[in-house]
């Protein structure tokens, strides 16, 4: 057991590098809590930053902080809520996707190259046991 928690533990590191690293590749500003933000706003278009605070649970002036950060970067815009014309929704610019998109594939040709070593059943066996591990941090969370 200690040596899956080991292991699991070092991957999670070099995961986190890895996130750091594409960061980077995005913007050279772009930290770690801005990278948490675009993701969001990537994977969900236009949001009011209350949401976006609650979906990151961080309070709504970090998120305005860092909203007013992506922006200067030219990563984010805000835009009024046609639903809510006293709240502004925040979507990613044209830029951030675009190299949200190159960065993303960069490390999945990486990870391929180095996957592509394995035999096809234990890459099978390996989706099987890390489908698992989610259900299972789903069922504790």
């Amino acid at each position: 057991m200690q040596s899956v928690e080991e292991e699991f533990t070092a991957l999670l590191l070099r995961a986190r590098q890895m996130l750091i690293r594409r960061a980077k590749i995005i913007h050279p500003e772009l930290q770690d809590p801005g990278y948490r933000l675009l993701a969001v706003v990537i994977r969900d278009e236009g949001q009011q930053q209350s949401v976006l605070a609650e979906k990151l649970r961080l309070d709504k002036a970090t998120v305005s902080r860092l909203v007013q950060h992506l922006e200067s970067l030219n990563l984010v815009s805000r835009a009024p809520d046609p639903n809510d014309r006293r709240a502004q929704l925040v979507s990613a610019t044209a830029v951030a996707r675009e190299k949200w998109r190159s960065s993303g594939e960069a490390l999945r040709q990486g990870l391929r190259a180095h996957l592509s070593e394995w035999e096809a059943s234990e890459l099978k066996d390996f989706s099987e046991l890390l489908h698992r591990l989610n259900t299972s941090f789903e069922e504790i969370l």
